[in-house]
């Protein structure tokens, strides 16, 4: 999605003014610990005195203003109406590798999360999360309005999210590295990344383009023969803006995965209302949603 000068999103400015180091070493950062201790005269970080004093109700996102992945969790957590306190780790000061969150995530990134009212049980990987929170939420309501209780739709909804997951957030991010944040040029790196975006994002078109000639022919039946025999194009149908979405009649988790890096990739040089028009109409009404907008704000 296009982003304009007034952003809509901490996670897009984030994204603007995020710094990555040449050299990620860990004694670095553990060297630049060491140094705020002493200039703090041995004062606990907020890291630890979060971990001493968890709150007894609710969940802990731990994320970043430039993560993506941690925006994903936080709509879903939005969507559910869950009670949540985001901590955006300040990854110049190494609070990433801070021992109290390495214990909870050993991957030392983001995001991660605790919930509170299950003995601070924390799950790592944004699929994971995301897959906890629904089951649970399913479990503790009897249905859950980004799930499903048939096993089969389950199925088709983990296909998409772990789709999402390991091959279209991270392709994205390779692009947005080697664009923008590697120590020399890599033209074909750049290429390679963003064609590869470009063909995960085709997949999707392909979906979301059946579910959409499907959805008008089950729903503009008087329309329904001439679009059968061409004479008629399907944008000319009422129901051609409708949204639809990658599983089932309403919005899931697969569907929702994919908002905050969406939000991203024209930074990629990729324009999805052009390129991608189903996308665009897809993304377009998840970025409506207020659950989302209130997420993408950090609110």
């Amino acid at each position: 999605m296009s982003v304009s000068n007034n952003t809509i999103s901490n996670l897009s400015a984030g994204l603007k003014s995020v710094h990555l180091s040449k050299d990620d070493n860990p004694n670095l950062n553990l060297l630049q610990q060491q140094i705020q201790s002493e200039a703090t005269g041995g004062q606990q970080s907020r890291i630890t005195r979060f971990f001493l004093n968890q709150p007894t109700e609710g969940y802990t996102l731990f994320s970043h203003r430039s993560a993506p992945n941690g925006f994903k969790v936080a709509i879903i957590l939005s969507e559910l109406g869950l009670q949540f306190n985001t901590i955006f780790l300040d990854f110049n000061h190494g609070e990433q590798r801070a021992p109290e969150f390495v214990t909870i995530n050993p991957n030392a990134r983001v995001p991660a999360l605790i919930d509170h009212y299950n003995d601070n049980t924390a799950i790592w990987e944004s699929g994971a999360i995301i897959l906890y929170l629904v089951q649970k939420y399913l479990k503790e309501n009897g249905e859950c309005p980004l799930w499903s209780s048939n096993l089969n739709e389950q199925t088709q909804i983990s296909s998409w999210l772990f789709f999402q997951t390991s091959g279209h957030a991270p392709m994205i991010g390779q692009a947005l590295h080697f664009r923008y944040f590697h120590s020399c040029s890599v033209p074909s790196a750049v290429e390679r990344y963003t064609d590869e975006v470009r063909r995960v994002y085709g997949v999707i078109e392909m979906a979301l383009a059946e579910r959409r000639e499907a959805l008008i022919m089950e729903m503009d039946v008087e329309n329904a023969a001439a679009y059968s025999a061409g004479t008629t194009p399907l944008s000319q149908s009422r129901y051609f803006d409708y949204p639809v979405w990658l599983v089932g009649d309403s919005a899931t988790v697969a569907d929702l995965s994919f908002v905050p890096w969406n939000n991203v990739v024209d930074r990629i040089g990729i324009n999805l209302k052009t390129e991608f028009p189903e996308v665009y109409k897809w993304t377009k009404h998840m970025m409506r949603r207020p659950a989302v907008v209130r997420a993408l704000r950090g609110d």
